[in-house]
């Protein structure tokens, strides 16, 4: 049996008050898709992140992320920041570099100001405006290189992600079944709903 994983597209962008996490919702085992899958995970109230590769690996580090975060800020009394959590994740991804395989991350939070970072499985973190990983990240940055501005609104930064994921579903096979979308701001983390997102797309 093949490994089941996310193929997948998912992108994070900085906007002008947070950051915009978007992913789409295919899992596929081998060339068969199997059923949906949330690709964004919430790692505390102000930290998100998106996932491609092993869905088994990145489940197991996304829980080990989510312990360590909230064992921090029971001991400290204070939240992790974004670039803390970006550099604890990179130092874990780093000291298991040999049994991971092709697995990525994106993180992206809120401290002061919005963030984001990419992450590989070599433990690379690497600070970022806009990106995109996955099997259908070429076609979702070239949708991205051309419609990204600097301190664009929040509205702006939701369409733009969808508009990314929604082109990826296209011309990647492994990428569909829907659009999830986050938005990480001083509010906190908070997914879209479909009538939330749905107003914002009818704009």
């Amino acid at each position: 049996m093949d490994e089941i994983k996310t193929g997948t597209t998912t992108v994070g962008i900085v906007y002008e008050d947070g950051v915009v996490l978007a992913a789409d919702k295919k899992v596929s085992e081998g060339n068969i898709a199997l059923a949906t899958f949330e690709k964004i995970d919430k790692l505390s109230d102000c930290i998100g992140i998106t996932m491609a590769g092993s869905v088994a690996d990145v489940q197991a580090l996304i829980r080990i992320m989510q312990s360590e975060i909230a064992l921090y800020e029971v001991r400290s009394g204070l939240k992790m920041k974004t670039k803390a959590a970006a550099g604890l994740f990179s130092t874990i991804l780093f000291g298991n570099r040999m049994a991971l395989i092709g697995s990525a991350f994106i993180m992206g939070g809120y401290d002061t100001k919005p963030e984001l970072y990419i992450l590989d499985t070599a433990g690379s973190k690497i600070p970022d405006k806009y990106t995109s990983i996955g099997s259908g990240s070429v076609v979702s940055l070239g949708v991205m290189e051309t419609g990204y501005k600097d301190d664009m609104p929040e509205e702006e930064a939701v369409k733009l992600a969808h508009r990314a994921i929604s082109t990826s579903t296209r011309r990647d096979v492994f990428t569909g079944n829907g659009v999830d979308i986050v938005v990480v701001d001083k509010k906190g983390y908070r997914k879209l709903n479909e009538a939330e997102l749905g107003k914002i797309l009818s704009k």
